[in-house]
């Protein structure tokens, strides 16, 4: 009975859970503005993503959000949601993989780079090149509309979660993009990192690879991040329909 005497008013636009995500969110803009997203941007995006998601997933749990958000009005729009959270999440954890796999290609380009076999070398880079061009595919064949829900258009929470759902979206695509810029020249088609490389046995060759692996492996971690807060925002989802 007592849930009957409880506000079930939504949080409005100026409550600080709801400025914190808006604040989140202008940062998140910042990082993403370069017409050309590169390993640090990308880097920095995928844990600004993190961060605002944090904040949408504090106002999902909060117990007037989950009572507003749970009356008929709202439970077109959360249902919605719970159906692109699936397809977000698909998307985050195939890049996850493919970036798992795309590792373990440069790891045996960094041994092959250490052993001075040209040959080997080439042989490791075709297999990342092969790697990578899956990579785009799968990511772009798993791009999904970002429609607003008419019913959701008055929720503060909605404005914040369908931009960062978009720019999460724009990252995850750019990072094989750039990672294919790593070794492939634009104004050339030879393989500009194994020239590099088979040129000569040193150590400034040998950092190639391996700052390439340590790069590659920084960007599974961030989306490795950006998954785990996926879920928590979809519980916090779930939660809500069960009520």
């Amino acid at each position: 009975m007592a849930l009957h005497t409880r506000s079930v008013s939504l949080t409005t636009r100026s409550h600080p859970f709801v400025l914190r995500a808006k604040e989140e969110l202008n940062k998140l803009r910042a990082c993403v503005g370069s017409s050309r997203l590169t390993y640090e941007i990308m880097l920095d995006a995928l844990k600004a993503i993190g961060c605002v998601y944090e904040s949408i997933n504090e106002l999902l749990c909060m117990s007037s959000n989950q009572i507003g958000l749970s009356r008929m009005q709202h439970r077109r729009w959360v249902e919605q949601e719970l159906e692109e959270s699936v397809k977000l999440l698909d998307m985050c954890s195939t890049s996850r993989d493919n970036l798992d796999s795309i590792k373990y290609h440069v790891l045996d380009l960094e041994l092959a780079t250490r052993r001075g076999d040209s040959e080997t070398m080439k042989s490791k880079l075709r297999d990342y090149n092969l790697t990578l061009k899956k990579a785009n595919r799968d990511i772009n064949t798993q791009i999904f509309n970002k429609d607003k829900s008419a019913e959701g258009d008055s929720l503060p929470v909605v404005s914040p979660l369908l931009e960062t759902r978009e720019i999460t979206i724009t990252v995850l695509q750019s990072i094989f993009s750039h990672l294919s810029g790593e070794i492939v020249s634009q104004k050339s088609s030879k393989w500009s990192l194994v020239s590099r490389l088979a040129e000569k046995r040193t150590i400034a060759c040998k950092g190639d690879a391996a700052c390439l692996r340590v790069n590659v492996e920084e960007l599974e971690n961030g989306v490795e991040s950006l998954f785990r807060h996926l879920i928590q925002c979809r519980v916090s989802l779930l939660n809500i329909c069960s009520l």
